[in-house]
């Protein structure tokens, strides 16, 4: 198979959505993520109704090909390609080996912000967690001490959508050495991975923070206590 088969997916959703944004939609949809990124200029619902035809099964490249495409589309400068790169992730999530973990850290070192890096760790770096931990645990160890806060950020929260089988362990092994950070993403991932369990043990939620509330953020327990007002 040639180089450029391996990236056909992602070129037809180029040609599908590069004229199709109203650029004040643009303009608004940077200046809520801080202008660190462009923008076509198309929210969530027509950009998904524009690409839908390409989601058909069908239409989807195979799993061989999904490293290319998404790796293509996070190349190109707009937002949307991210969003839709992380669409075809969603797709493939159940079918992702431990041998995808690399590919998938480097997307969530490369254009980080909450909005990609929150799905790749939850959805992405979950699944493979959650489906082979003795071989996905130790790489996420070394990322509870990486100094990117964004690696921090995604082991606190890769088992965010887990209901059941969660790793309290693992779970306090990537919260304890954060709660004195100042950094934001760090303290609402700690509030927020706390808040999720809450829902299934909410008793150990609330013995956690009691132990730990001299070294929490007050935002980390607003967050973590949310649900017990």
């Amino acid at each position: 198979m040639c180089q450029m088969r391996h990236f056909y997916w992602a070129q037809e959703v180029v040609e599908l959505l590069q004229n199709e944004g109203l650029s004040a939609d643009a303009q608004a949809m940077s200046a809520y993520m801080k202008g660190k990124f462009s923008f076509l200029g198309l929210k969530k619902t027509p950009r998904a109704a524009l690409t839908k035809p390409l989601f058909e099964r069908a239409n989807l490249p195979s799993k061989v090909e999904l490293q290319s495409n998404c790796e293509a589309l996070w190349a190109l400068p707009e937002r949307e390609y991210q969003m839709v790169a992380l669409d075809l992730i969603r797709k493939f999530e159940r079918q992702l080996t431990p041998e995808d973990l690399p590919w998938i850290k480097a997307l969530i070192l490369k254009k980080s912000w909450w909005d990609s890096v929150d799905f790749l760790a939850t959805h992405a770096v979950g699944s493979l967690l959650e489906r082979y931990p003795t071989q996905i645990r130790p790489e996420l160890e070394i990322w509870i001490g990486d100094p990117n806060i964004w690696l921090n950020r995604s082991a606190i929260i890769a088992q965010i959508l887990y209901r059941k089988n969660l790793d309290v362990v693992f779970l306090t092994a990537a919260i304890l050495p954060h709660m004195p950070s100042k950094e934001f993403f760090l303290r609402k991932a700690i509030g927020w991975a706390l808040r999720s369990h809450a829902a299934r043990d909410p008793q150990w939620v609330l013995d956690f923070v009691e132990a730990h509330r001299a070294e929490l953020s007050g935002l980390s327990i607003r967050e973590a206590l949310k649900h017990f007002r």
